[in-house]
């Protein structure tokens, strides 16, 4: 399972209006990245304090916002490379905050310990996803989104899984919930990070003069 590049251009465009609507109220594309981040945490928050119902919905609702920033600069011509930045590095700090709130919500539930290392353990992965495509568009391969594409579980994918996994231990079903989903996160973002190692690999040995 994977999102093509041609996919994330449908849904992109399905939210201009919504991102329009917010630029005429006055949000910059950078302020937007600054809201939705903030939305992150306050979800992350909720989730630590094992309000996991709505701090789950509060996380995806986070996650959804932060298509508005790069739809609006898009938009508008105001896509910059400090925007493209700060949309990345708030993006992963959120990521972050949210697993933060999943390992403190979990040790107040009483949980094991193994389910916390599985938490951080699909934090560090997840990280590892990301520094793959930015590395490999730091030394020239699949520039832009090409990686982006690479891989079964990107952050769209996290995201929904995550936010899945919290929303259904509020349930009463325990922490059982979100400690499977922390496990996919894990497996799958492994597995992604390999997949894009293996593609980077694949583009070096073809390029031009390369030794076969």
């Amino acid at each position: 399972m994977t999102i093509s590049n041609e996919s994330r251009d449908r849904i992109k465009h399905a939210f201009e209006p919504i991102a329009l609507a917010l630029g005429r109220l006055g949000l910059t594309p950078n302020a937007l990245t600054l809201v939705g981040f903030a939305i992150t945490a306050i979800g992350a928050i909720l989730v630590g304090l094992q309000a996991w119902v709505i701090g789950g919905l509060v996380v995806f609702i986070g996650g959804v916002f932060d298509m508005f920033d790069g739809t609006l600069a898009r938009a508008t011509g105001q896509a910059s490379r400090l925007g493209a930045f700060m949309d990345s590095v708030f993006d992963k700090l959120g990521e972050i905050i949210v697993f933060i709130g999943v390992v403190a919500g979990l040790q107040a539930a009483g949980a094991a310990q193994l389910p916390i290392l599985v938490a951080v353990a699909a934090m560090g992965a997840s990280i590892m996803v990301s520094y793959a495509r930015a590395k490999s568009d730091g030394l020239g391969y699949s520039a832009g989104m090409g990686l982006a594409a690479v891989g079964i579980m990107p952050r769209e994918i996290r995201l929904v899984i995550i936010s899945l996994g919290i929303v259904l231990t509020g349930t009463g079903i325990g922490t059982t919930a979100i400690e499977l989903a922390l496990g996919v996160i894990l497996v799958g973002a492994v597995i992604t990070v390999i997949q894009r190692i293996l593609f980077v690999r694949s583009q070096d040995q073809r390029q031009p003069g390369r030794p076969q």
